[in-house]
């Protein structure tokens, strides 16, 4: 499971509060780095001050890749491959076109993510170590072409790139380039953390938790992991063209596999978890290159440039084996550790608070329900729907019609073909045969999200959480298909109404099940019937049309089950369509207006209720006997 991303540091708290509540680590963070980029320059030898040069620029390709495996998830071997099409294409543009810096640059920027886009295309299908291997092969396509391509000027590279000026300054030194890279790195880092705290960032979070239930809630995955992959191919881009400003010459070396594996350990030794962490780990990274290009020659005479690649292989793998969160981890636990010491002496008094809040929980409201057709009305439609596996048929030609605010019952017997069934109308699976028409739309075959963004949305038998946030963010989550702010909005930060909006709802949809006490309580330390509730409420904060609820009950006391079955009367009064897989038929013969039976992946009874209960077919499905038996033991009954 990836690691969480800034979304999940501490609560969703974050999104309450004014302006200063939500961004003062930020705030205060980018404030302490304008001091030391301000100071390093007059207090730092030459040496270090040139080490303090390439942080900066590998910080820049580094943020991006933290992006990428942090926040998306992905696992990229080829990042040196963008920084080098950055680099080559600004310096050509610049030494061969003759055009203005600013202009190359843009250019350069562009360039490498328009290559990410169309490698993207066909890699962002793939997932693990098989993206990882697909974008190694990438790299080693860049590194071989500007090695063989006469453009590129083969293993001599283009030189004789000009220092840039700003205001006619020219940045001769390295003190001026520092202060000169140093903004747009900071602008960069401050666009990520928003993006991870933006409602892109917290879909991606959600996906690595769980990709079905966020597909599920009208996440498309495969399009925002293409976003991301490009956006981070801009920020390597936009580091190779100051490299090729600082260096005055691009050669082949910046294509090569190391440079990855230097960006890689980069994100890895400053922790996934944290984009403050790449640039943490791209200083780190680079005392530790000098380190290891003064020390390895002297315990090796005569070693070369690969033993000091072998050098940070072996720093990678002890930082996965004895830090696998990485510099982020160590931060967070001593921050963690001075908080308790600070508010051990208010301990009591918090716990008294606590338990006031607790007990003085908001009376349940009822959340926000809209149906797009008349009460009544067909609004979903199963026709034919078969599912094969070889020679086993787990669905055979299925016939329901679902009408709006109606609850339907579907029961059977274990291994009846329930969840398949599901599964197919809600787009986890492709059927063998058959349609599925969602508001007069066919729908079966495609992706979750699809129907989910039309609002249709479901919860699972095997609980899909959220690990990676609170409660309260996993149902916030389920606003997902609501919201409006991309990736752009999200960097730049103009989405806080949105946001507001969504934690407001979320809580109120919390006070319906009982759970506001568990707001802010990490979601994986739940106990299971409390995750049950909260992943119910996740799916009501989405205003779906139809809500497919698989075992709803499943864990729950009876107290909560109780509790449920008023929420579910009430959300179907008022005008919720509502498909309900329960094993407890009891329950769903008191909840359903009419209810279906599967057997054996057979539709064998379809109708209200009292007539479903009475079924002679129904009885051999559940009690294992023939027809003729249990037509008589009905008859004796009656």
């Amino acid at each position: 499971m990836a690691l969480p991303t800034e979304t999940a540091f501490v609560s969703d708290a974050h999104l309450a509060g004014g302006y200063w509540t939500r961004n003062r680590g930020t705030i205060l963070g980018v404030a302490a780095l304008v001091v030391a980029i301000v100071i390093i320059p007059f207090v730092v030898s030459s040496s270090l001050m040139n080490v303090a040069v390439f942080a900066m620029i590998f910080a820049l390709p580094a943020i991006g890749l933290s992006l990428l495996m942090g926040l998306a998830g992905q696992v990229s071997l080829g990042q040196a491959a963008f920084f080098a099409i950055g680099a080559y294409t600004h310096a050509i543009l610049l030494t061969t076109f003759d055009l203005p810096g600013p202009v190359a640059a843009v250019i350069g920027v562009a360039g490498a993510m328009l290559v990410a886009l169309l490698v993207g295309l066909p890699l962002m299908r793939l997932r693990g170590h098989f993206l990882a291997l697909a974008t190694l092969g990438l790299g080693f396509i860049v590194a071989i072409a500007v090695r063989e391509w006469d453009f590129t000027g083969r293993t001599t590279g283009i030189y004789g790139i000009p220092r840039p000026e700003v205001f006619g300054i020219p940045i001769s030194n390295n003190g001026y380039f520092f202060w000169f890279v140093s903004p747009f790195v900071i602008v960069g880092l401050v666009l990520a953390i928003n993006l991870t705290r933006s409602r892109a960032g917290r879909a991606l979070s959600a996906v690595n938790d769980s990709e079905l239930a966020a597909e599920s809630l009208g996440v498309n995955t495969y399009a925002l992991r293409l976003k991301v992959f490009v956006l981070s191919a801009g920020f390597a881009g936009l580091g190779g063209v100051f490299y090729a400003y600082q260096v005055g010459i691009v050669s082949p070396q910046v294509a090569e596999f190391h440079l990855s594996v230097e960006l890689l350990l980069m994100v890895v030794i400053g922790g996934l978890a944290s984009v403050w962490g790449a640039l943490a780990g791209a200083v780190l990274i680079e005392l530790l290159g000098e380190g290891l290009r003064d020390l390895i020659p002297i315990l090796i005479p005569g070693a070369t440039g690969e033993v000091q690649l072998v050098g940070f292989g072996l720093v990678l793998i002890l930082v996965i084996l004895l830090l696998p969160g990485g510099l982020h981890q160590v931060v967070i636990g001593l921050w963690d550790a001075a908080r308790k010491r600070l508010r051990r002496g208010r301990a009591a008094g918090d716990t008294g608070a606590a338990e006031v809040a607790a007990s003085d929980e908001p009376v349940a409201q009822l959340p926000r329900v809209s149906s797009p057709v008349p009460r009544g009305e067909t609004i979903l439609e199963v026709s034919g729907l078969t599912k094969r596996y070889g020679g086993v048929v787990a669905l055979d030609a299925v016939n329901l019609t679902v009408p709006a605010g109606e609850i339907l019952g579907l029961i059977g017997p274990n291994g009846a073909g329930k969840t398949t069934c599901f599964n197919i109308i809600s787009g986890a699976l492709s059927p063998s045969s058959g349609t599925v028409t969602f508001l007069g739309q066919q729908i079966a075959g495609r992706k979750p999200h699809v129907s989910a963004l039309r609002g249709l949305t479901r919860t699972f038998q095997n609980l899909q959480v959220f690990t990676s946030t609170d409660v309260v963010g996993n149902v916030y989550m389920g606003r997902y298909r609501l919201g409006k702010a991309g990736i752009l909005r999200g960097m730049l930060g103009l989405q806080g109404t949105e946001q507001h909006a969504n934690r407001r709802t979320a809580s109120d949809i919390l006070s319906s099940m009982r759970l506001t006490d568990a707001a802010d309580v990490a979601a994986g330390s739940l106990p299971f019937g409390r995750q049950r509730m909260m992943e119910v409420c996740r799916a009501l904060s989405s205003e779906p049309a139809v809500l497919l609820l698989d075992e709803p009950m499943a864990g729950l006391s009876g107290q909560e089950r109780d509790m449920l079955a008023d929420l579910l009367r009430a959300l179907r009064d008022a005008g919720l369509t509502i498909v309900l897989v329960e094993h407890d038929v009891g329950q769903v013969m008191s909840l359903a207006d009419s209810v279906a039976v599967l057997d054996d992946g057979v539709l064998i009874a379809h109708g209200k209720p009292e007539a479903v209960r009475n079924d002679p077919a129904v009885m051999v499905a559940y009690l294992g006997t023939d027809v003729k038996k249990a037509e008589s033991e009905l008859e004796e009954l009656v």
